[in-house]
């Protein structure tokens, strides 16, 4: 259910029920490199995400997919994939769906989407033009959490670059929609425990069930192998070789803070986190690890690495297609701007500086050209 009306809550069914300039940089091996940066400051500013599409067997029932593409296209930020995840996390497709919650001053959630009374009054209305307007007509309270979504989206924007709150506007949202503005404000972002903690990431979990795979037009080789960063967003700065008595195990691919970054190939996640210290904002010179990593396990135990992502977009034991958008680019971990360190490994995992190869020559043997 939508909180957003004022006091929120702490229950939703599913949860109850269960110019190129020029910069020094240092990659995570600690070499110092001069390169041309496409762009982009130290700061972390989150991405202009776009919203997912459904995939072809998303499991929308069918009477609702025309309000669920309706509601996904009301801003750009939340498309019907993430409307489609949301409604399966708060009422499993129920428009009868009723949560109680003597605790709260919102009352009851109620419908597919779960809104309180309060909330419903804000938002709501007879969208479908029926006659009735009602949480319970599934129709109206599909395209009403749209609407608020987006407001949600907005709110959480401008209180980022306010530096109000802080990280993902879309997690932001979704834990607004769940708890409230004023929970998530006086959080400072995403609440750090409880329900409305853990509502931002089920949502995306279910992401993968309704969303269709984001390739941003990378172009894939007849290998199946892609580049990580489209062409003509990023310059290649430090390459592969040893530096200072240590290796640096991949390139240095600099970009603008939330360049996308997509999978090099087809393959399973075998790992999404934070490997440094602290990953909610921009890292240093001082600070060990690679910041928000992804590990891709592909076929002929190739693995390979991307680092020091502002944000991830996959997580562990996915499966995903030559080309998704698995990530965004950062400054996170041992870095002094942002930029994509990219490694590639061969038998493996584990991925070690043992069987770490140069990823250029890699990707240029696959028909590419880095």
């Amino acid at each position: 259910m939508s909180g957003d009306g004022g006091a929120g809550r702490s229950r939703t069914p599913m949860l109850l029920a269960i110019g190129a300039l020029v910069v020094v940089m240092v990659c995570c091996s600690g070499l110092l490199v001069i390169g041309g940066a496409v762009g982009g400051g130290l700061t972390a500013t989150p991405p202009a995400t776009q919203g997912t599409p459904l995939r072809p067997d998303a499991p929308v029932p069918p009477q609702y997919l025309s309000w669920v593409l309706k509601a996904g296209a009301l801003c750009p930020r939340i498309g019907p994939a993430e409307i489609a995840a949301q409604i399966d996390l708060e009422s499993s497709w129920n428009p009868n769906a009723v949560a109680h919650n003597p605790a709260s001053r919102g009352g009851d959630a109620m419908g597919i989407a779960q809104f309180q009374q309060g909330t419903w009054e804000t938002w709501g209305g007879d969208r479908d033009e029926d006659g009735r307007n009602s949480p319970f007509d599934a129709e109206d309270a599909i395209l009403a959490m749209g609407h608020l979504m987006c407001d949600l989206v907005e709110w959480a924007t401008q209180n980022v670059e306010a530096q109000r709150l802080r990280g993902d506007v879309l997690d932001l949202a979704w834990a607004g929609y769940f708890c409230g503005r004023g929970c998530v404000l006086a959080a400072g972002g995403v609440p750090a425990a409880g329900l409305a903690h853990d509502y931002p990431a089920k949502v995306r979990e279910r992401l993968a069930k309704y969303g269709a795979p984001n390739t941003g037009g990378v172009p894939v080789g007849p290998g199946g192998w892609t580049l990580p960063l489209k062409p003509g967003t990023y310059s290649v700065g430090s390459g592969f070789g040893n530096r200072w008595g240590r290796l640096h195990a991949g390139v240095d691919l600099m970009a603008k803070t939330g360049t996308p970054i997509y999978a090099a190939a087809a393959g399973t996640v075998l790992d999404a986190g934070c490997t440094s210290a602290y990953c909610d904002r921009p890292g240093s010179l001082n600070l060990p690890g690679c910041g928000l990593r992804i590990n891709l396990g592909h076929a002929g135990r190739i693995v390979t690495r991307y680092c020091h992502a502002v944000r991830l977009n996959v997580r562990a034991g996915q499966r995903v297609a030559a080309g998704q958008l698995i990530a965004w680019v950062g400054s996170t971990g041992h870095s002094s701007g942002p930029h994509l360190h990219f490694e590639v490994h061969h038998s493996a995992p584990p991925a070690n500086n043992d069987n770490a190869e140069n990823p250029i020559t890699f990707l240029r043997k696959a028909g590419l050209r880095p």
